[in-house]
């Protein structure tokens, strides 16, 4: 992935537009209890198999796995959202008998740090508060990377402005109708 460096540090450091995208497993403590912590894992293992694998990551990569969730980035918002469309499919198709299996995405669009592998700053924040603010089957995507597609306009719905934690200010959310969608 190329990085259009914006601004350097004196210590080096850059900072470049990212999309961000968070997907979390909705309800995980509760999945791990009924299936046990074997069986749990083996669950969660394949799905980080398969959203690191999937075609969609074209223009993005996985930046670390959180356990139960998964922070990926893209050049563009356009590859977040088919990621995160893709994993919301991938899941509904998987649909094991015995759990409900549900993933929440949060996307955002804003500077990040690029250090040792990893990405840092308050856009990491932001989206991390965005997924833990949608429910399990949702896609939610800040004001930030609305406004940053570029290209066939998506049917969301407006939310509204929403104070998220650790923010002061209300942050502009929509929702993406990814059943909707074609494909």
């Amino acid at each position: 992935m190329t990085s259009p460096a914006h601004s350097a540090g004196t210590d080096g450091l850059t900072t470049a537009p990212r999309a961000l995208l968070l997907i979390d497993v909705a309800g995980s403590l509760r999945i791990t209890r009924q299936l046990g912590d074997i069986e749990a894992y083996r669950l969660l293992k394949f799905l980080s198999t398969s959203i690191s694998q999937s075609p969609t990551m074209s223009g993005g990569r996985l930046v670390r796995s959180l356990g139960d969730g998964f922070l990926l980035e893209f050049d563009t918002v356009e590859g977040a959202i088919a990621h995160a469309v893709a994993a919301q499919r991938g899941v509904e198709e998987l649909n094991p008998t015995d759990c409900s299996l549900k993933v929440r995405c949060g996307i955002h669009y804003g500077e990040v740090i690029e250090a040792d592998g990893d990405v840092f700053g308050v856009a990491v924040y932001l989206a991390a508060r965005v997924c833990s603010h949608a429910h399990g089957g949702e896609i939610l995507l800040t004001a930030d990377a609305r406004e940053a597609i570029n290209g066939v306009p998506l049917p969301l719905n407006a939310f509204g402005p929403t104070l998220l934690p650790g923010f002061e200010e209300p942050v502009g959310l929509f929702e993406l109708p990814w059943h909707d969608l074609p494909g």
